[in-house]
Order: C-alpha cells, then sequence, then structure tokens
C-alpha cells in the first residue's frame, strides 16, 4: 500500500481549502528570511519540495525576485495552484521520492512539511538524494512536525478524509541530515501555528552542503 499516494490523493482533493487557510500564515516567514540570506549567487536556484499551493515560494520570490525557483508536488491541484499563486515561478507535478529523476542540482531545497507524509523507506531515500541534488556549499531548509515515532500512522478528519503521518524526533532528523553530507547551521523548534489541525512542535533547521573543497571548513 502506498501511503504516500493515499496522502496525496487527499491533499488533492483539499488543495483550495487548504490554500485558504495557509497562504496568508506568516509563521515561518523568519526562518525563509533566514534561508534566503544563505543563498548568496545572484539568480540561485532553488527547488521547493513538496511545493502544496506555493506557500514558501511565493515568499520566496517577494524576498529575492532573482531566485529562479522550481516547486514540485505528487498533487495536480496543488500545482496547478502554486502556478496561478506564484507565476514567476515553475511548477511541475513530480513525485519527491525520486529528486534525481529531474537532472538538475540546485543552489537550495526547500522542504516544508512534507517529510511527515513519508515512511521510513521513502524519507531514508530522500535523505540519500540531497548531496547529489545540492551545490557545494547549498543549503537544505527543513520543516517538520516532531512527535514519538509510535503515533505515527492513519489520521482521520471530523468530516472523514484520510492522511498518513509520520512523526520523528529532532535527533532523528537532525541525524539524517547530517548521514546526507550536510552541516547543520541553524535549529530552532517552535509551536505549530495557532489554525494547525493539530497542535505539534515544529522544528526548522538550515544544513549546508559542505564541498570537499571549500576552504571556509578548514
Amino acid at each position: 500500500m502506498d501511503t504516500c499516494q493515499i496522502t496525496v490523493n487527499t491533499f488533492d482533493r483539499l488543495a483550495q481549502r487548504y490554500a485558504q487557510k495557509y497562504l496568508a500564515l506568516d509563521t515561518y516567514d523568519d526562518y525563509y528570511r533566514k534561508f534566503c540570506l544563505h543563498l548568496t549567487r545572484q539568480g540561485a536556484t532553488v527547488l521547493d519540495v513538496a511545493c502544496g499551493p506555493g506557500n514558501v515560494s511565493a515568499f520566496l520570490m517577494r524576498e529575492r525576485p532573482d531566485l529562479q525557483v522550481l516547486g514540485i508536488d505528487l498533487a495536480p491541484c496543488m500545482v496547478r495552484l502554486a502556478q496561478t499563486h506564484v507565476p514567476s515561478a515553475r511548477f511541475l507535478v513530480h513525485d519527491c521520492r525520486h529528486l534525481a529523476d529531474l537532472g538538475r542540482v540546485f543552489d537550495g531545497i526547500a522542504y516544508a512539511f512534507g517529510l511527515n507524509y513519508l515512511n521510513q523507506e521513502d524519507a531514508q531515500n530522500f535523505f540519500d538524494s540531497l548531496s547529489e541534488m545540492l551545490t557545494p556549499n547549498g543549503v537544505l531548509y527543513l520543516s517538520t512536525m516532531c512527535g514519538n515515532t509510535q503515533n505515527s500512522g492513519l489520521e482521520t478528519s471530523s468530516s472523514g478524509e484520510q492522511i498518513y503521518v509520520y512523526y520523528r524526533t529532532r535527533q532523528e532528523v537532525e541525524q539524517w541530515v547530517q548521514s546526507a553530507g550536510l552541516e547543520l547551521v541553524f535549529a530552532d523548534e517552535i509551536a505549530s501555528p495557532a489554525n494547525a489541525s493539530k497542535a505539534t512542535i515544529d522544528l526548522v533547521l538550515l544544513a549546508r552542503r559542505v564541498s570537499a573543497y571549500d576552504p571556509d571548513a578548514d
């Protein structure tokens, strides 16, 4: 059973409702701004993974109009909404579990809350692909809901919609990031937004791929 696809189907049906709920949310703007500050190259390329209706991409293009942003999501309705909301970026229907199929590398990768919908094997594959997807000194922005692994599984809303959610501890997520060859440069834990469907503790981090020839690493 592909639990990720089941979750994607639900998000696809609820895309418009999700956009209305979260597009104007500014809770994470300061963290997006930190991400932008690490994109030092003019015209830097950014991959917005599991982009949804374009929340992160919209901020990036407002803050840094010079960026070349590509957003991907497996839900077609989300992709259509994102392209409407952020016409200056480019969006594709693409599976984040197969990033290498894009055939590109990026100066920055943003992955906002998509990790919670990947099972252990798919999440491991995602992190394994990161070093090949980022340029030397490229930056990862990651946000995820933390929690006890035992609480992972099928969640059903009051209206009967179902998604599979996978929770990890901060330690596990940071270990994954470091095992991908990235150096943690910032991490913070905050309470989920007031309008979140479920109250959680969110982990937000930035990590940098350090080149073997990076003089700053000496």
